[in-house]
């Protein structure tokens, strides 16, 4: 697996995070306070239970606690080699690129507006900082050790 493909499972991840907390937060927004009728008691609007929606929302977390944990485990696998990028390779742009790419799931023009460059230049950082991670590979690169190997 090369440095792009890694890469782009964390963005899958991240954005598989992103996913199903929108779901989440849709499922609260449905179950925002209703008026209460005190002589509706039991007439419920068409049959409709109204705590299905929380009940609901609420199995739909347990279920998805286990694959957010995974997502989020690979997120931070993707940062430690973010980080290790940054280690190996001081005073460059780099790590930061590739954090705000893949596991911020960020734009190239999102990216130029944060660190306050043209996107031309994210463009060349990214892809200076894969061919880096690919010629060191991985495994030294997350530990900050590519450095010695150039």
């Amino acid at each position: 697996m090369d440095a792009r493909e890694y890469f782009d499972t964390v963005r899958a991840a991240q954005r598989g995070i992103d996913r199903r907390l929108a779901v989440i937060q849709s499922m609260q927004a449905r179950e925002q306070v209703r008026a209460q009728r005190y002589d509706a008691v039991g007439k419920g609007a068409h049959g409709t239970d109204f705590m299905r929606s929380t009940d609901d929302r609420i199995d739909y977390e347990r279920r998805s606690g286990a694959e957010l944990s995974e997502l989020r485990r690979e997120v931070e696998r993707g940062r430690e080699l973010c980080a290790g990028v940054r280690s190996a390779n001081p005073g460059k742009r780099w790590g930061d690129v590739l954090e705000l790419r893949y596991c911020e799931d960020r734009t190239l023009q999102e990216i130029a507006g944060t660190l306050g460059v043209s996107v031309r230049s994210v463009n060349s950082d990214l892809c200076a900082a894969l061919d880096w991670t690919d010629m060191v590979g991985l495994a030294a690169a997350r530990s900050g050790l590519g450095r010695a190997a150039v």
